[in-house]
């Protein structure tokens, strides 16, 4: 994926919460997979749903490759997700108008590109 393409995929998800910001609860997450760099927009509880499931994935691979261990949980760490919270990804323009701040979006694909 080009930088440009991740960063309207971010900027498209940001977008659709503004518009549609009643249809997620206090906390809409962007989740990142730094291998894929496929990106979605979550709620917050679904991204504590996430964090748990990569703990356990990492702990299950431990368990079930002894010395393997090391490549299973390297694995495990590329494909484990980055949240952002949406909502520092938003910049207000006026009265009751946001839109999403470009500059920070920027600075989140800094992280990947």
């Amino acid at each position: 994926m080009e930088r440009s393409t991740f960063v309207k995929a971010v900027t498209d998800l940001v977008q659709e919460y503004i518009d549609n910001w009643d249809r997620f609860d206090s906390n809409p997450q962007i989740r990142v997979n730094p291998e894929l760099l496929y990106v979605e927009a979550i709620d917050g509880s679904a991204m504590l749903e996430g964090i748990g499931d990569s703990d356990e994935a990492i702990e299950n691979a431990a368990y079930a490759h002894g010395d393997e261990t090391m490549s299973s949980t390297d694995f495990q760490n590329k494909e484990n997700p980055d949240f952002y919270p949406i909502k520092e990804l938003i910049k207000p323009v006026g009265h009751n108008v946001s839109v999403p701040d470009e500059d920070k979006i920027q600075k989140l694909a800094d992280n990947y590109f």
